[in-house]
């Protein structure tokens, strides 16, 4: 059953850089498997989702939504294939996406 929306979230990307660097080891701890994981801070909320090795490069990630539930944070995202073969080289890649929000206590639900 979908839950209700109650509003859209601002969907923030952020680079290795800009992430707090305990969350950076736990995500290089577990980019050899699909995982998705939630990380606080006083004031924010990253939301990690990664797809696992990948053959050869090119994949991106899609957040297709993020929004609030009157008893969740839904978030709803799509890896997507190199755009052709020749793009994606031969080298495994381990594909994520990190998205930062405002905090909120509610749990968040992957879709």
């Amino acid at each position: 059953k979908k839950e209700e929306k109650v509003r859209d979230l601002t969907i923030t990307p952020v680079s290795d850089s800009g992430l707090p660097q305990e969350l950076q080891t736990l995500i290089k701890q577990k980019t050899s498997a699909p995982f998705k994981m939630t990380y606080t801070t006083d004031e924010n909320l990253y939301i990690a989702v990664g797809y696992g090795p990948q053959e050869g490069g090119g994949y991106s990630i899609c957040v297709n939504e993020l929004y609030l539930t009157e008893n969740a944070i839904v978030i709803d995202t799509e890896l997507k294939g190199p755009e052709s073969a020749e793009e994606s080289g031969t080298e495994k890649s381990y594909p994520y996406v990190v998205v930062q929000t405002e905090y909120l206590e509610q749990p968040v639900i992957f879709q």
